[in-house]
């Protein structure tokens, strides 16, 4: 099984040695899916060749068999900067998601004018529904109206063609009052007579009307139809939009995935952060020591007699010694010597001049405890500069001292040599047994604080890119979160889009159910109305009846007279 794990290097004391193991920080379950391991977990390398090309703390991916033995080590840098550039790739997205968004939004709002835009046509068609309904109640009480006149006329009609009989039969015998009966009849048929054009004109109005009515119904269907064109639009907007928010959802699981891996990637990170921190601990400590050995070497030299640092003649310069003549050494010595003479003595100059400095200071001292708060001032200001003096001039001769000491310790090192030429037996000073163990000393402290420095210097970058990461970390969580935020945004707005969608379809059903019975109304109406205005057609007109009528008063006034 993979692991991503931290390579942890240990080394004996002296650089001699050593040993490798891997901390384990996560475990690969499935594809770009890594597991964090809480509890700390450290298997040692029983092959040392596996992390020889490794560097101590560094990121690896390790291949454990199930008895938890290391198998191989691999680099795992590729696979943090994949990582890191899916995240970029994600970023990338999430914007266009966003603009996305935001088109969603403005179509929203435009479809939102436009179905309140629908509301007012429609509150107004049912406004006019209300008034085609008025309009039906006269339009059927015209009917039943018509009705009842037509057969008051086809009544009248038979009555006049039984009478008109009767009349034939009994002309002949025809007295005064029984013509005086049909006249009084004939007036009354007259007063009851409706004329048949006045009849067909309301019966055109009436139809008039209808076709009106048609018209104003075919607009309502029009727009019903309109309606239902929008309908179908919103459904298919509402199902793309769907598609898309859940791409969009897909999309933010793939990202938070990431940013987990990324929350334990940098989990880890910071784990060997602080086993680096550890190691350089501990690397200080053992510095610490080496100084502390330097130290105790160094004083024993100085409790032998020998000075505090000294300088050992190389392999060379003891060679060019020993192949000068004894007079060119004697001579080489002298000047030594001399010059030597002439640092103590100016080493002692500046001593009693540092002295001189010092008891200034102590009288400048007691003058500030005596004197007044404006004089103490002045003289606080002089005894700073006093102890600026004192303290160059310490300085300086500080490393006269040092100097001095490092000549006496080559005028020693070259008056041995010249004794031992000249056959002068020459004590062996322990100091020398213990010159070159405080060499090695000197330079295993020196390495070791170079490598001290050199890791410090890589903490600090481990550390910078830390901080990084962990800024980008969380800026890319706060990008996610508000990812978050517009999906649910985006899933309430989705929510109100199917609810219109539902309102518009609830609309367009109420209005056809509105609008069917109405028309089925005037569908039945007209064809009625047609009819009535066909049969009136075919009657006689009103001025032939009153004609008639006329003419029948006449042939009894006739007869009467006879």
């Amino acid at each position: 099984m993979q692991y991503l794990a931290e390579l942890q290097k240990t080394q004996a004391a002296f650089g001699l040695g050593g040993n490798s193991s891997i901390r384990l920080l996560a475990r690969n379950t499935g594809e770009n899916v890594w597991q964090p391991i809480t509890n700390e977990q450290v298997l040692p390398i029983q092959d040392s060749s596996q992390a020889k090309d490794f560097k101590d703390g560094q990121m690896v991916i390790a291949e454990v068999t199930g008895s938890n033995q290391v198998q191989s080590v691999q680099d795992a840098s590729r696979k943090i900067v994949n990582i890191l550039q899916a995240f970029s790739r994600s970023q990338d997205k999430y914007k266009a998601a966003e603009e996305e968004v935001e088109q969603w939004k403005q179509s929203l709002n435009f479809q939102s004018q436009v179905l309140h835009r629908r509301e007012q046509e429609l509150e107004q068609k049912e406004l006019e529904l209300e008034h085609l309904d008025t309009r039906k109640q006269e339009i059927e009480e015209l009917e039943a109206k018509l009705a009842k006149e037509r057969s008051e006329i086809e009544n009248v009609r038979a009555g006049i063609e039984t009478e008109r009989g009767q009349f034939e039969a009994k002309a002949a015998a025809l007295t005064v009052d029984q013509a005086e009966n049909i006249k009084t009849l004939i007036s009354q048929l007259s007063t009851n007579f409706t004329n048949p054009d006045s009849l067909r004109n309301r019966v055109h109005s009436a139809l008039d009307l209808i076709n009106k009515r048609q018209e104003v119904l075919t607009e309502f269907w029009q727009g019903l139809d309109g309606l239902k064109n929008e309908a179908e639009k919103q459904k298919g907007i509402l199902a793309k939009s769907t598609e898309e928010l859940n791409n969009r959802k897909n999309q933010w699981q793939q990202t938070q995935i990431a940013l987990a891996d990324a929350q334990a990637e940098l989990k880890a990170q910071r784990g060997i952060l602080k086993l680096q921190e550890n190691n350089i601990a501990m690397s200080r400590l053992q510095l610490d020591a080496q100084i502390d050995l330097y130290e105790q070497t160094s004083n024993a030299i100085e409790s032998l007699g020998g000075p505090g640092s000294i300088e050992v003649l190389s392999p060379e310069e003891e060679s060019r010694l020993q192949s000068m003549t004894i007079e060119e050494l004697e001579s080489t010595i002298k000047a030594l010597q001399a010059d030597f003479d002439r640092l103590v003595n100016y080493v002692s100059a500046q001593e009693d001049e540092l002295a001189g400095l010092e008891g200034e200071i102590a009288d400048i001292q007691s003058q500030v405890e005596t004197a007044d708060q404006f004089a103490r001032i002045e003289l606080e200001s002089n005894k700073e500069f006093v102890e600026e003096q004192y303290n160059l001039l310490e300085e300086s001769v500080s490393g006269m001292r040092r100097g001095m000491q490092e000549r006496l310790s080559v005028l020693n090192q070259q008056k041995a040599i010249l004794d031992r030429r000249k056959g002068i037996t020459v004590e062996e000073s322990p100091v020398q047994s213990l010159l070159p163990l405080l060499s090695q000393i000197e330079a295993q402290k020196n390495r070791q604080e170079q490598e001290l420095m050199k890791m410090e210097s890589q903490i600090e970058a481990v550390r910078n890119y830390t901080q990084q990461q962990q800024e980008v970390l969380g800026k890319q969580t706060q990008d996610h979160l508000q990812q978050e935020q517009a999906i649910r945004a985006s899933e309430a707005q989705q929510q109100d889009r199917i609810r219109l969608v539902a309102e518009l379809l609830g609309q367009i059903s109420a209005q056809e159910k509105l609008l069917r019975p109405v028309q089925d109304i005037v569908d039945t109406l007209r064809p009625q109305l047609e009819g009535a205005i066909q049969d009136l057609g075919n009657m006689s007109n009103g001025n032939n009846s009153a004609q008639v009528l006329t003419d029948l008063q006449s042939i009894i006034q006739s007869l009467v007279a006879s």
